[in-house]
């Protein structure tokens, strides 16, 4: 299943410190957020929503993991933060069953 990972909120001060949030959304339609906040001490993220009731169903980390994986193989010599590459790319993932 094909997921757009949407840009809702961020936050980096530093590559130690930030926090983002992304959608994930299935035909402009977002079903779930996901959470990321860092320091220099600690790495947290949260999926909110209802993993089994997506439309394809997985373990939420697949689905915290999957956005962080995309946006690191678009992320170019161009992008200095993460949250750059949502500015001239479409982020994306698929999630298989």
């Amino acid at each position: 299943m094909h997921y757009d990972v949407t840009l809702l909120g961020a936050s980096i001060t530093s590559p130690l410190f930030g926090e983002m949030r992304l959608g994930l959304q299935v035909e402009n339609k977002q079903l779930a957020e996901i959470e990321y906040t860092w320091t220099d001490k600690h790495f947290t993220a949260r999926f909110v929503g209802f993993a089994p009731g997506m439309p394809t169903p997985a373990h939420p980390v697949a689905f915290i993991s999957k956005p962080i994986e995309a946006i690191q193989a678009l992320k170019t010599g161009a992008h200095k933060l993460p949250t750059d590459v949502f500015t001239d790319t479409a982020v994306s993932i698929e999630i298989n069953s």
